[in-house]
């Protein structure tokens, strides 16, 4: 499956006639996989999902985590990781929480024991007191993931979690969201046009090609198409 690249398995869903309007739904507790070989096409898909913009009709509207109610209540249930660190490489990671916690309006008391809690919970103890500049791109990450956290948010939002990774770094930062999910119960959803990322750690992934979701299902169901997709059609059709 490695071997394969997210353009692979959109040809063979085209090839089983698999492209059609599929609901786009993402259930609570679950890690969910925004799977796209197109840069934009995954930059506005999220943008949407995190009320940055609105809906074209019949696109992502259906999802509970963009209904356009109340937009207030939605974005502070949400925590977001984008594709660009937000940090301030001079500032410590202790320093960087606080200030972001500051904008959260957490009060003095609450913002003291979220920080420490989320430096114990992210493994950055280590460095909590070192400038950001120093720190290893996956701790880097680990720290961007911490802050979205801070108020503990129901749905987590991360734009190429693992872009510019190594493998260890990747695989840590794996662990790190199936723990978050699994013991705090997070909703994660994130984007990826790597299809390895989506299989390892997704309960369910979203394929999209040309702004349209083609196929949503469990990882295991697109290992079984990209298997059928290798046959021949006429084969299969023989049988």
């Amino acid at each position: 499956m490695i071997g394969y690249t997210v353009e692979d398995l959109i040809r063979h869903l085209e090839r089983l006639q698999a492209r059609g309007p599929i609901p786009f739904d993402v259930k609570s507790g679950e890690i969910f996989g925004i799977l796209c070989p197109c840069g934009q096409d995954r930059r506005t898909l999220i943008a949407i999902l995190m009320t940055m913009l609105f809906p074209i009709s019949g696109f992502a509207e259906r999802s509970p985590l963009a209904i356009l109610g109340n937009l207030g209540d939605m974005r502070r249930s949400m925590g977001i990781v984008l594709q660009e660190p937000v940090l301030d490489p001079a500032l410590t990671g202790r320093e960087n929480l606080d200030f972001h916690a500051r904008l959260h309006g957490l009060g003095d008391e609450v913002r003291k024991r979220r920080i420490s809690e989320v430096i114990g919970l992210f493994g950055i103890g280590e460095s909590a007191d070192a400038a950001v500049e120093t720190y290893s791109p996956a701790m880097v990450q680990h720290l961007e993931i911490a802050r979205a956290y801070l108020a503990h948010p129901g749905v987590l939002f991360l734009a190429e979690p693992t872009k510019g990774l190594d493998g260890p770094g990747r695989r840590e930062i794996w662990d790190l969201l199936r723990r978050l999910n699994r013991e705090r119960r997070v909703t994660i959803i994130f984007t990826t046009h790597d299809v390895a990322e989506a299989e390892a750690i997704c309960t369910r992934v979203a394929v999209v090609d040309g702004g349209e979701v083609v196929a949503l299902d469990a990882p295991e169901t697109f290992r079984a198409v990209m298997a059928l997709g290798d046959t021949p059609l006429e084969s299969n059709n023989s049988s």
